[in-house]
């Protein structure tokens, strides 16, 4: 039968889908009577699903067995707005992980103002019954997300049945948060490798914090949470902890972890070597500011439902009151999520630390909102200082203080020495942007260390993408001027990634942008007696922010010191040696303080005895999650 006379005028495709997850887990689903759906952008999907961006394969390892595919396109599952979650049923399974992924990367590609890609127009493989085991991790080198299953607790399940089982591909929150993981290998691969304390626990507080902040895009969980706590968050049980059956499946009485609770105490983080616990402080301290700015956002309904008191009766809130409260709570949990997610940005390439982060929040969020009228930012960087946060070597705590400085007049498109031509770069984004056309692919290869600086993205056969032809541009112009970006001059620079994006700035209008990332891996600086394949690489790296006419306007350097400081003698402006010296100076200083880090985890690890390798191959995802779960 030919369907596609059915209906004159023919009826285009929709352009979103609406798939059915549960509250969050099974427990709360079935404790609630309530489960959720989940409104993704809607793409043509083979069985499995498999789309564009995500691939779920859905083998069994522990059991070596297929699950059949389900196919989201069939009519009575589209009709359905998807199937209903059963734990019983691995294909809702396979729609949950396809649904909460989708959902968290339409988040990046809006805070961020890009298409999301993978590299090479690859996919991210999520299995939903990877393995049997309480843990789901990330796995860069398979570029999967695997997802284990379990038996509940026998003697403490929580309101679950002893030994019934789990499966964590079902909780809402721990997809987000493995994804997230993902998303951020895919943005920065280097912040996988752990040269100090704070860049595996940026990865996991960051992880924590799409997870918590995906709550707020249920309006109606939202609400009831408003309701039941009489509009004070702090008491609303659920909405500020992460995998709730999680925790108390395993025995532990609770969330895996909570956004809120600890006191502030500086010495806490400035003890605290775990990712997780480390993490955990910063994730708090977000909180702290939200909850903050919350509070005062509703003040004035409070002022107007209590007659000026402030102070609410006992009893329900008003349905109209509720409404409005839910709004103050999702408006700003959007607005905190958007400030760190936009930061990524502005981080450096290698070696990120939580000051960085919080001088890259804070360039950011004043460039599209200056004047802070809600004062948001400033209450997370107060927030962020009661628990010990904040970047060495500044001088206050005022947004000058913390943005990242000027470029000092340097440009792209217009540097007589070496000129970037990246009108093709910012028209393929441009079309990108528009879901009806195909500019190809934008994206460089990140994770290949290629000693020429650039290896071409896989496309379309024939296909040479916009970027490959910027690349040799930018890679020249990044020699040229490797002293200035904080590279050193005799070592290949490699370019990591080029991005235009367009970002909303408070007054509805787009700011349109480019960033680069410069990264040089120091094979002179690394531990000779270790074999090349197998040592922990050395890098320094440079982000460069710029405007659409190549002007830049920031860097952000992570350099390393010189391999013949002599070349600073050779510098005939004095100003530019004297940033040159600057540069060395903190290039020796951050080569130091990596190796002395080195060396503690190496003294600190188990298995540093027995194995040849280095210990800090040994801290990845998957043994990282195992031991806090």
């Amino acid at each position: 039968m030919d369907t596609g006379t059915r209906n004159l005028p023919a009826v285009g495709l929709p352009t979103r889908r609406r798939l059915r997850v549960y509250a969050f887990d099974p427990m709360s689903t079935r404790l609630s009577g309530r489960g959720l759906e989940i409104d993704v952008r809607y793409e043509p999907l083979a069985p499995g699903p498999v789309g564009d961006l995500l691939t779920v394969a859905d083998f069994d390892g522990a059991r070596q067995v297929w699950y059949r595919p389900v196919d989201l396109d069939d009519p009575a599952i589209l009709a359905r707005g998807g199937l209903w979650p059963s734990e019983s049923d691995p294909r809702t399974h396979q729609q949950v992980v396809y649904a909460v992924a989708m959902s968290v990367i339409e988040r990046f590609e809006r805070f961020l103002g890009r298409r999301f890609r993978w590299q090479g127009k690859q996919s991210l493989v999520l299995i939903p019954h990877a393995f049997e085991g309480r843990n789901a991790f990330f796995d860069p080198e398979r570029r999967a997300v695997l997802f284990g299953y379990y038996r509940a607790d026998l003697r403490a399940p929580g309101a679950n049945l002893p030994g019934q089982l789990m499966f964590t591909c079902l909780s809402v929150d721990v997809v987000a948060h493995e994804v997230t993981h993902a998303l951020v290998h895919r943005l920065r691969p280097s912040y996988s490798v752990a040269t100090n304390a704070d860049v595996l626990a940026w990865h996991e507080a960051f992880a924590d914090l799409v997870a918590l902040f995906h709550h707020f895009a249920f309006p109606e969980v939202v609400s009831e949470a408003v309701a039941s706590s009489s509009g004070d968050l702090h008491d609303a049980q659920g909405l500020l902890d992460l995998a709730l059956e999680f925790g108390e499946s395993t025995g532990r009485g609770g969330a895996l972890r909570s956004a809120i609770g600890s006191p502030p105490d500086p010495a806490a983080f400035r003890d605290l070597l775990e990712p997780h616990a480390r993490g955990a402080q910063f994730v708090a301290a977000v909180f702290d500011a939200y909850l903050m700015a919350y509070q005062a956002s509703i003040a004035d309904l409070l002022r107007i439902a209590t007659g000026g008191t402030g102070v609410l009766p006992p009893g329900h809130l008003h349905p109209d009151l509720v409404a409005r409260v839910t709004y103050e709570a999702v408006k700003n949990a959007d607005r905190l999520l958007g400030m760190v997610v936009r930061a990524f940005d502005y981080l450096p390439v290698v070696d990120v630390t939580f000051g960085d982060v919080v001088r890259a929040i804070v360039t950011a969020d004043r460039g599209l909102y200056p004047d802070d009228e809600s004062h948001l930012r400033a209450r997370l960087v107060e927030a962020l200082r009661r628990r010990g946060i904040f970047p060495v070597g500044i001088m206050s705590l005022a947004d000058d203080a913390l943005v990242w400085p000027d470029a000092d007049g340097l440009e792209l498109q217009c540097d007589p020495d070496a000129p970037v031509d990246l009108s093709g770069v910012i028209q393929s984004a441009t079309q990108d942007l528009d879901p009806f056309s195909d500019p190809g692919s934008i994206e460089s290869d990140e994770e290949n260390d290629v000693r020429s600086g650039y290896s071409e993205p896989k496309g379309s056969a024939g296909d040479e993408s916009a970027i490959g032809k910027a690349a040799p541009a930018l890679v020249a112009w990044a020699g040229v001027h490797a002293v200035e970006l904080g590279f050193d001059p005799s070592t290949p620079i490699q370019l990591s990634g080029l991005h235009v994006v367009f970002r909303q700035a408070a007054d509805g209008q787009p700011r349109p942008g480019i960033v680069v990332q410069f990264r040089q891996r120091r094979r002179d600086l690394e531990d000779q007696s270790v074999d090349e394949h197998e040592r922990i690489p050395v890098h320094a790296g440079t982000t460069v922010i710029a405007r659409v006419d190549g002007k830049i306007e920031r860097l952000v350097p992570k350099p390393l010191p010189f391999a013949d400081p002599t070349v600073i003698d050779r510098i005939t402006d004095p100003s530019h040696a004297d940033a040159a010296r600057a540069t060395h100076a903190e290039g020796t200083a951050r080569l130091g303080a990596m190796r002395s880090w080195n060396a503690a985890v190496e003294a600190t690890d188990a298995l540093a005895a027995w194995s040849p390798a280095p210990a800090m191959s040994r801290l990845t995802f998957a043994n990282l999650h195992a031991g806090a779960r």
